[in-house]
């Protein structure tokens, strides 16, 4: 993407307007394939203009023959907006007098054609106002990893709001998204845990750690299929740790 990283940024005494990072919309963006066995591109596409810091998910469609006819990646898109990365400054963030300052951002939906095509596409997989129009942090069932899904946890926006604020769950095929607020609090990546035996996309529980309006913290255990939550589903976390941003899992 036109978005890339800048060593005379990093050696510069002084902030620059976007970090480490420099704006270069006359590069245009490219989406490139590249076959896993012999490590060959084998397609490259233009695409339009974006800015996103997490990708989601990348699956094949195939016809009816079973031939490979474009890859699909879904990423958290930021409109081809940079201001995000102002926006997102500690400074900025400390300052929030309750303004509605965070920067739209979709589920970008890249279609990259395997016919030999010069162009890719790029959409809302979604309607952005179903997750307030925030969108990143996202994660899925991992064991649709590089398959078509349906589902993705991510951390949405119930406005105003200056970060992202929301848990949100994401339907892929209805096109809909259920979401979890907390009045104050600010959630960490979502984490899918598929229940042991499960059969369905969204048979687990989603958690998340919670930074509350308090300064304390818990983490929130969510159905994956119905996204709701009770009072026994919230843990408190002991003052020693600390939440964060990206989460892991690891089964006992």
């Amino acid at each position: 993407m036109p978005l890339r990283y800048c060593a005379q940024n990093l050696l510069k005494a002084e902030p620059t307007p976007l970090f480490k990072f420099e704006w270069h919309p006359h590069s245009k963006a490219y989406m490139h394939v590249m076959c896993k066995a012999s490590g060959k591109i084998v397609a490259s596409v233009e695409v339009p203009l974006y800015v996103t810091f997490h990708f989601i998910n990348a699956y094949e469609e195939k016809d009816e023959e079973g031939r490979v006819t474009a890859i699909v990646a879904d990423c958290c898109e930021h409109n081809a907006d940079t201001t995000i990365l102002q926006k997102l400054s500690l400074q900025n963030l400390r300052s929030f007098a309750g303004q509605d300052v965070l920067p739209d951002a979709r589920v970008g939906r890249f279609r990259i054609p395997m016919d030999g095509s010069a162009y890719g596409s790029l959409e809302a997989a979604l309607d952005p106002n179903e997750h307030g129009k925030g969108m990143d942090m996202c994660s899925i069932n991992p064991a649709f990893l590089g398959k078509k899904y349906r589902y993705a946890y991510a951390c949405g926006a119930q406005r105003p709001c200056n970060f992202p604020n929301t848990l949100t769950k994401i339907d892929l095929v209805e096109k809909k998204a259920k979401n979890w607020h907390d009045e104050g609090s600010i959630p960490s990546e979502p984490f899918f845990v598929a229940r042991p035996g499960a059969t369905e996309e969204d048979d687990g529980v989603v958690i998340s750690m919670i930074s509350d309006r308090n300064g304390e913290g818990y983490a929130v255990l969510l159905d994956g299929s119905t996204f709701r939550g009770n009072c026994e589903s919230q843990i408190p976390l002991r003052p020693s740790l600390r939440t964060t941003r990206n989460q892991v899992f690891l089964y006992p």
